[in-house]
């Protein structure tokens, strides 16, 4: 983790789910209390999610900050939204692999969540309707259902294959293995297994943040719960690791929270 040595924090960047939300998906009142006071203060606010930008959009909306958002796991990161939502970074993957993919979920039925331009797509037959409406009530996110043999040739920020809890960890070590250094494969909910871009994590985003705000990477606390927040964390000057987290995440975090 880079060294904070006497640096004042001036951009907080933080995970959603079991970091800003609780596990009513609500915004306790202290975490909401403790962000405007930063906000007061000159500190810079950004929310960190695997989410599509139009997802976090709504929560953004409820703490009442306009945030730089790093959005997919950090394959797309843009700015606050007085600044015309600039995008900052994106990467995508390649269109070779997401036509495997895509290929894979109309041979085998798994259902797969295809995010393109910030629009999110589904198959428009799909067998397990149940497990994409599992992921709308989680994130609040819209299917548009197209037939996804269309979509090849696209390059999609993020894909996410949904399967049962025992079938997605079949699939994720045998993805890991036939995609090994291709894609970043990633497993989230119990149902959610997510392919990005090699590159991509959040933690690719502090530096992004950090040159967009024209301020040192040792002048970023980064607060999460997750695996998918351990990058951040070691990336910031800052690495926070809240009460609930995963003992993997307080193992690299410089701060656990009480």
């Amino acid at each position: 983790m880079t060294t904070a040595a006497a640096k004042k924090i001036r951009l907080i960047a933080l995970d959603i789910d079991g970091t800003l939300l609780n596990d009513a998906k609500e915004i306790p009142p202290r975490n909401r209390e403790r962000l405007h006071d930063a906000v007061r203060s000159g500190v810079r606010v950004a929310i960190a999610s695997g989410r599509m930008i139009p997802s976090i959009e709504p929560i953004q909306e409820r703490l009442g900050i306009d945030c730089a958002l790093i959005a997919y796991n950090g394959g797309k990161v843009v700015g606050a939204r007085a600044a015309g939502r600039p995008c900052l970074q994106h990467r995508p993957l390649e269109a070779e692999i997401a036509e495997q993919l895509i290929r894979f979920s109309l041979e085998s039925g798994h259902p797969l969540n295809f995010y393109l331009d910030d629009r999110l797509y589904t198959h428009t037959y799909v067998a397990r309707r149940d497990l994409l409406g599992i992921y709308a009530s989680r994130t609040g996110a819209q299917y548009h259902a197209v037939d996804l043999a269309t979509l090849i040739g696209a390059r999609p920020t993020k894909l996410i294959l949904l399967a049962d809890p025992e079938e997605r960890e079949r699939l994720y070590d045998r993805f890991s293995r036939e995609f090994s250094g291709a894609l970043n494969v990633t497993r989230s909910d119990p149902e959610y297994l997510e392919f990005m871009a090699p590159e991509v994590d959040k933690g690719t985003a502090i530096p992004t943040l950090a040159s967009h705000f024209a301020i040192d990477v040792a002048e970023i606390m980064a607060v999460g719960d997750a695996d998918n927040d351990l990058l951040m964390l070691e990336s910031a000057g800052l690495g926070v690791a809240v009460a609930n987290a995963r003992e993997s995440v307080k193992a690299v975090a410089r701060r656990v929270t009480r």
